[in-house]
């Protein structure tokens, strides 16, 4: 293992390409030569049987012609004699004994070199091979044994023969596999580089990213888990780009919202200084005035930041949220009425509603919600909340009345800092803040908030909440 730790991916792709060939080369001729070996044996095995059946008919008439075996152990004892002189005098034409009985009953060669004959008790007549070692066949004379015929077997036989063929197929397998394994290596580079290739370029990218360029992409070809990897990382740039971007707009952003009162209260304290401006109660209720909006800011970004780092706490227990909804729009109820504005809360379900969060949380959430149309509702005008239960869930729709907004500022309101240019705007207090307060709220309490266009011409907020 650690002779590949400095390799590249595509030269591991190649060596295990190669490896696997090899290991599948050796696996295949191992079962071929088992399966060789097995079948041939077996088959020349079932053709000694069938062919001894007929040696013992034919025996059994012999013997009852001749009534003994001397006749065969006689031709067998010639034949033997007339090989050792044909090897002993190589140059001398030799010819042949005559041995009819022994033609007749085995006419091939093949078949006399292997001839066994034993008696009555088992013991060899022809052969040396003990009786358990060969294949036999009882040799019967009027339902009576008279002896065995039998064959030596054809292990003993062809084992020089079977070993040179194995070693003549195992050359010739070896040749093949070794000219197999040379296209499969020029086929397998190609492919390794190929398929290194999406990754390669991947890990190009990544270090462009690691860099800061945000604007990195990979080209996606293919629909495999390569490309898959390749639209992940694509979208893992975007949303590193989209972050790096509403980070500098947001830290753009609470500049803008501080440098405007703290501009202010320099503006008025050196006017006092310079004595343009007379300290009276109505000055310093002025300083005041910015020094708590500059707070609620304060507060506000601090309360997100908390929600966005996880130190947001949440003090989760049973509650009724009938009594949290009423109670937020009773709270209201006096400056919508004192704003020339209508709000009526609407409870669709007979008995309470029951879930587990943080009372003043959704407390919070709900009056942000209130007064976020208490701002931006024209006069005359209205709000209506209502309550209701769906499956196991709850939700909560806050529909106000005119000015509405547009289809592309529905989709951006829950943005931080972020402010619609129309009456809806700057000039009736909010910074922008309370909608994205609001969303951290409701994903607190594992739930879901969208916006859409209210029945009665303004904006409809919907939040759904999961019971218990």
């Amino acid at each position: 293992m650690t002779a590949f730790k400095g390799l590249k991916i595509r030269h591991k792709l190649f060596a295990v390409f190669v490896l696997s060939n090899i290991l599948l080369i050796v696996s295949m001729w191992q079962v071929f030569q088992w399966s060789f070996d097995r079948g041939f044996v077996s088959y020349a095995t079932e053709r000694d049987r069938d062919f001894l059946e007929q040696m013992a008919n034919r025996t059994a008439n012999l013997y009852i012609y001749y009534d003994d075996w001397y006749f065969l152990v006689q031709e067998s004892r010639m034949e033997r004699e007339w090989h050792k002189a044909k090897l002993e005098n190589l140059r001398d034409l030799v010819p042949p004994p005559s041995t009819p009985n022994l033609d007749l009953i085995y006419p091939s060669q093949y078949y006399r070199q292997r001839f066994l004959l034993f008696d009555l008790q088992k013991r060899p007549i022809i052969g040396s091979t003990p009786f358990a070692s060969a294949e036999t066949h009882a040799v019967k004379v009027d339902d009576r044994v008279v002896g065995y015929v039998g064959l030596r077997s054809i292990r003993e036989l062809v084992q020089d023969q079977t070993l040179r063929f194995v070693k003549q197929q195992g050359e010739a397998f070896l040749l093949i596999s070794a000219f197999m394994l040379a296209i499969a290596a020029l086929l397998t580079w190609p492919l390794a580089q190929w398929l290194s290739r999406p990754l390669c370029s991947m890990r190009m990218a990544t270090k462009k990213l690691s860099a800061g360029r945000f604007d990195t992409r990979i080209e996606v070809k293919g629909t495999d888990e390569l490309a898959d990897l390749s639209c992940d990382f694509n979208h893992l740039a975007c949303t590193l780009e989209n972050t790096r971007e509403a980070r500098k707009r947001w830290v753009a952003d609470t500049a803008h919202e501080l440098r405007t009162p703290v501009a202010i209260l320099r503006g008025e304290i050196e006017a006092m200084q310079d004595g343009i401006i007379k300290v009276t109660p109505e000055s310093l209720a002025s300083l005041q005035h910015e020094t708590i909006h500059i707070t609620r800011l304060i507060d506000d970004l601090n309360q997100l930041s908390m929600h966005d780092v996880g130190s947001l706490n949440y003090d989760m227990e049973e509650l009724e949220l009938n009594d949290i909804v009423e109670q937020a729009v009773q709270t209201m109820t006096f400056p919508f009425n004192e704003a020339g504005l209508e709000i009526e809360f609407e409870d669709l379900e007979s008995k309470p509603i029951k879930m587990t969060g943080d009372a003043d949380r959704l407390h919070q959430l709900f009056s942000n919600l209130i007064n976020n149309s208490l701002k931006y509702t024209n006069a005359p005008g209205k709000l209506k909340v209502s309550l209701s239960k769906q499956s196991k869930k709850a939700v909560i729709l806050f529909e106000d009345s005119a000015p509405g907004v547009s289809e592309e500022e529905k989709e951006r309101i829950f943005e931080q800092f972020y402010r619609i240019e129309n009456s809806r705007n700057r000039a009736t207090g909010g910074r922008g803040l309370g909608l994205a307060i609001c969303t951290n709220i409701v994903n607190g309490h594992q739930g879901k908030i969208n916006a859409y266009h209210s029945p009665i011409g303004g904006l409809g907020i919907k939040i759904e909440l999961p019971l218990n």
